[in-house]
């Protein structure tokens, strides 16, 4: 089965504990079965293999999976690519429907290959060459700890795609694990980066406003932190102002120009200093 959706909330709009397991249940297509005692439903499928293709943002992704899925089967199967590459284009250029008959054509001899793959003595040696390496460049997140004891299974799995992709027949070779293996480590050096992105709170965007406030006010001499106060108070709690502007001066959004000798107030800007260049 398949299931290709443009946005992952239109097919999973919440975290259901039932329906993830039964989505982690299909990755591999070991016999299943559900009963429920409460009621005459008697589920059997013999060999169920359910492959998923979606598309989602970090945030959407973030608030959809909370903290305790990344701990779980379910996401230990998802193979995330990032990218935050922009593409401009003629939004106006006239498009043209084509179809490939050579495409057609390939993916019914796709559709009609069935059987197990064989392994030659090369991608067999690859592979264990590649584990006695300790499998790297294996992925440090925390979020990632879990799909890392499946980055195998995931390797394997590409490996049958270049196969079918490369030719009809069911053989893995050297150039397969290469492949699979190119695409795996692709994929998962942009990971992290999902969720750097969809790691987004109050605190952090009111800090992001804060930082754009003293650029555009900024007229040579910073922003007062008196205005600075002003304006984040309205925007999060007041004891959180002076914690984030502590915060972003240490992590060196913003700097200090100078202080008022009268006031004692500082003024912000978030070029750095000459004298700190």
């Amino acid at each position: 089965m398949y299931i290709c959706a443009d946005e992952l909330g239109a097919f999973i709009h919440k975290y259901d504990n039932e329906m993830i397991d039964g989505l982690s249940a299909f990755y591999d297509p070991d016999p299943y079965q559900q009963v429920r005692r409460t009621s005459e439903l008697k589920i059997k499928i013999k060999s169920p293999q359910l492959n998923i293709l979606c598309g989602t943002t970090p945030q959407n992704l973030s608030d959809l999976m909370p903290e305790k899925a990344w701990g779980q089967g379910f996401t230990s199967r998802l193979i995330m690519v990032f990218s935050d590459e922009r593409i401009i284009g003629d939004d106006f250029a006239p498009t043209e429907a084509r179809r490939s008959d050579d495409l057609e054509h390939d993916i019914n001899i796709i559709n009609g290959l069935i059987g197990g793959f064989e392994v030659t003595e090369a991608y067999r040696e690859c592979v264990n060459n590649w584990r006695a390496l300790g499998e790297p460049d294996t992925p440090t997140h925390p979020k990632l700890l879990h799909y890392n004891t499946r980055r195998r299974t995931h390797l394997y799995k590409l490996s049958m795609i270049s196969a079918i992709d490369r030719s009809n027949s069911l053989i893995l070779t050297r150039d397969d694990f290469n492949r699979a293996l190119g695409w795996m480590l692709e994929a998962e050096t942009t990971m992290p980066e999902i969720f750097k992105a969809g790691a987004t709170n109050a605190d952090g965007q009111a800090m992001e406003e804060m930082l754009y406030f003293i650029k555009i006010n900024d007229r040579g001499h910073g922003v007062s932190e008196q205005k600075l106060t002003r304006f984040a108070s309205d925007r999060i709690p007041i004891h959180s102002v002076f914690r984030a502007i502590d915060l972003m001066e240490r992590s060196g959004q913003i700097y200090v120009l100078g202080t008022d000798k009268i006031t004692k107030l500082r003024y912000f800007s978030a070029a750095k200093p000459d004298s700190l260049q």
